[in-house]
């Protein structure tokens, strides 16, 4: 009955026994099946074969699919579903001469007061397809936390090519100010300026940026998190909103560097524009020290609170902390770069002392340099090592809490529910349960309003914790876990505010409301799900009709250990070879599937990343190409008292080498603290993971711009001639 909702063309006759099919062309042809063969077809149930009655064409629009359906007849459906007197959706249709909307409004006005949705046009395709559903809020997540952390970082960055730009403008502003420009006048030439500048860059961004996004979106779907069919819109409200963005973010840092260029009298101006202005300022170390105290302290909230609330407020505090340092890198590279400096003045020699010596006395042109690589270092430090961090935990936690032998999965698709029942009675099985996963949200009120929060959630069969599974019980019996109850992880439960005992508020799957009884809570939820509910639960509000896996436990051997035999592994083998596509894993670290999840996080959280640090190390490269190319004076200068262009090269390549390292040091040490404490909220353990060669790239992705922006225009100016002159002007 539901191929009438689909536009098909059918060749043969629709099925009406329990054993007859109709399947899609395409599916047709890749199995080499015909009307009237007989096929072997893995349900929810048992492997079973049928006879193929008839297929079916996709017409209208472009005539693709996403999976080639197969068609059972209307009872066999519903029982092969396992939702029996339950569906996912239904379908109406509009009789001729009748609009859709019209229809769709009378059949709204019926169902007032229903928790019921009505769906038409386009919008069908969020019942049809939730992974579409799912994929736009976790787009719309992404855009939301990204967006604003991104915005931050452009006006800082963009703040300090500014501020780097008006410091080599001083002499030129002096005079100005000298024939009588007022501090006003000096304001808007400055901020006109970054106004022009600002609309002409984002008006060349836009279609470099609409390419960007289809690169990522296919970079996204690639890892799993967005549907390999999710449609590409561009329209011009994000263009817009990208161009009064990039006004703003260019007009905030230019009044804040405008102003102080300003306030400086003409005479002052006059007599100090050749002079180094000083490192940081009293008000600039207030704001600096101010915002790195508030960013610590919010980074020790996991130590008093499980909750996600504190691990949320602990990333965002290291955030914070990133930045205090970006305020205070005039001082803080300044101290790094004394600090290595110490041990290494023999290594060095006279142009590593002189770049020693210039990365000191000219502390805001260094810090220009460095800071946006310590902000880009220590961003990336807490996006990457984050989900790292919970990666690596997901896969110790599975690992000691797996206690089963063998896992039994059917990629792409999932276990029939026979295999559970036919693997209890194989010999030397001493233990069996089946697993699924879905993703479930959790609410509680905060404030008069309710706030909901995803979370994994794995269904197990009864009997499955203490003997295959076992999520390191806090508090409560694990065991007692029924229809009605849940158990809930350290994590979750904080944050929802229960205990053992109380009752949590869930949306299933299929958005049913549940009340379930906490009767335990665990601390592995890296590793099992922050929600454990009974299979059965799962399976009936829209988990699907199939188990994720199967988990067998054989025979000990001493009481100790659980190697199982190998008799029992190849009668499991034999098993599963009934059904297609079936294949057994050594171990029980597989069913909760959350170090796949963690893995995928860590993919979507770095993907973001490459267009942020790629912005940071172009801004990067201009604010040292525009600093090497104003020394002009001074490599003439070094040149006259006899240095060799060698000479001067290994002077900058030192100086290269020391804002790099103050970069890595700085951008390494400032978010310990807060990944200690979210790793210490989100796994139990305050020692996070930071995978060795991802942390040396990162420094060496940091450290490359940096260097090409300061060699290349240098040896561009080193390779002419010496020209007295240029000494003296």
């Amino acid at each position: 009955m539901s191929a009438a909702l689909g536009s098909y063309e059918r060749s043969g006759r629709a099925p009406a026994a329990p054993d007859e099919v109709v399947v899609e062309e395409s599916l047709a042809r890749a199995a080499g099946v015909r009307v009237g063969d007989t096929v072997r077809i893995a349900a929810t149930d048992d492997v079973a074969r049928r006879t193929v009655v008839g297929t079916v064409r996709r017409t209208g629009s472009d005539g693709t699919l996403r999976s080639p359906p197969v068609f059972f007849a209307d009872a066999t459906a519903r029982a092969l579903s396992g939702r029996e007197g339950r569906f996912d959706a239904v379908g109406v249709l509009a009789a001729r001469g009748v609009p859709p909307g019209e229809l769709a409004a009378r059949i709204a006005d019926r169902l007032d007061g229903e928790r019921a949705e009505v769906h038409t046009g386009g919008g069908r395709g969020t019942v049809e397809h939730r992974d579409v559903t799912a994929a736009r809020h976790q787009l719309r997540e992404l855009a939301g936390s990204l967006g604003g952390t991104v915005v931050l970082i452009t006006m800082l960055v963009v703040g300090g090519t500014l501020a780097l730009g008006v410091q080599q403008r001083r002499r030129e502003l002096a005079l100005l100010r000298a024939l009588g420009a007022t501090p006003r006048q000096i304001h808007r030439l400055i901020a006109g300026e970054a106004l022009v500048l600002a609309v002409t860059a984002s008006a060349l961004g836009w279609l470099p940026g609409i390419a960007a996004a289809q690169v990522l979106r296919r970079a996204v779907a690639a890892t799993g998190t967005l549907p390999s069919d999710f449609a590409f819109s561009a329209g011009p409200l994000p263009m817009v909103a990208a161009l009064v963005v990039g006004v703003l973010t260019a007009q905030v840092p230019a009044f804040a560097v405008a102003r102080r260029a300003a306030a400086v009298p003409p005479v002052e101006a006059l007599g100090t524009a050749e002079s180094p202005e000083p490192g940081t300022g009293r008000a600039r170390t207030c704001w600096g020290l101010l915002l790195f105290v508030l960013g610590a302290a919010a980074s020790l909230l996991p130590l008093f609170s499980g909750s996600v609330f504190a691990v949320a407020g602990a990333g965002s505090g290291g955030l914070v902390m990133v930045v205090s340092v970006l305020v205070l890198a005039p001082s803080l590279v300044g101290g790094v770069i004394r600090v290595a400096g110490l041990p290494l003045r023999r290594l060095l020699g006279t142009p590593g002392l002189l770049a020693l010596a210039n990365s000191r006395y000219h502390a805001r042109r260094t810090a220009a340099g460095a800071g946006p690589l310590v902000l880009a270092l220590g961003f990336a430090a807490l996006q990457l090592f984050i989900p790292a961090t919970v990666s690596a935990a997901a896969a110790a936690q599975a690992r000691a809490g797996g206690l089963a032998d063998w896992t039994v999965t059917v990629p792409g698709a999932g276990v029939p529910r026979d295999v559970l029942r036919r693997a209890e009675r194989l010999p030397g099985v001493t233990a069996v349960a089946g697993t699924v996963r879905a993703e479930v949200f959790g609410s509680r009120e905060l404030l008069d309003s309710a706030e909901v929060f995803p979370y994994q959630a794995q269904g197990v069969t009864r009997g499955a914790l203490g003997r295959l599974l076992d999520p390191g019980t806090v508090h409560g019996d694990p065991e007692r876990l029924r229809p009605g109850t849940v158990v809930l992880s350290s994590q979750a439960a904080a944050t929802l505010g229960v205990r053992t005992g109380d009752r949590a508020r869930l949306h299933l799957p299929d958005g049913t409301r549940a009340r379930p009884r906490v009767v335990a809570v665990h601390r592995r939820g890296a590793g099992f799900g922050d929600v454990l509910l009974p299979a059965a639960t799962l399976l009936r509000h829209g988990a699907g009709p199939l188990y994720d896996s199967v988990l067998v436990r054989g025979t000990s051997h001493g009481g100790t250990s659980h190697g199982g035999t190998a008799h029992t592994r190849a009668e499991l083998e034999r098993l599963a070879a009934r059904y297609p596509g079936a294949e057994i894993r050594e171990g029980g670290a597989a069913p909760a599937g959350q170090e796949h999840t963690a893995l995928a996080s860590l993919l979507d959280s770095a993907l973001p990343l490459v267009p942020v640090l790629g912005y940071i190390a172009v801004s990067v490269g201009n604010t040292l190409v525009m600093s090497t190319l104003a020394r002009g004076r001074e490599f003439a200068l070094l040149r006259l008292l006899g240095a060799t262009r060698r000479q001067v090269r290994r002077m900058l390549l030192t100086e290269v080498a020391l804002l790099a390292l103050a970069a890595v040091v700085l951008g390494t040490l400032v978010p310990l603290l807060p990944l200690s404490t979210v790793a210490l909220g989100l796994t139990g353990t305050p020692v996070p993971y930071i995978p060795p060669l991802l942390h040396l790239g990162l420094a060496a992705l940091a450290s490359a711009p940096a260097a090409a922006a300061v060699l290349l225009p240098a040896g561009h100016t080193l390779r002419g001639p010496l020209r007295p002159g240029s000494a003296l002007r």
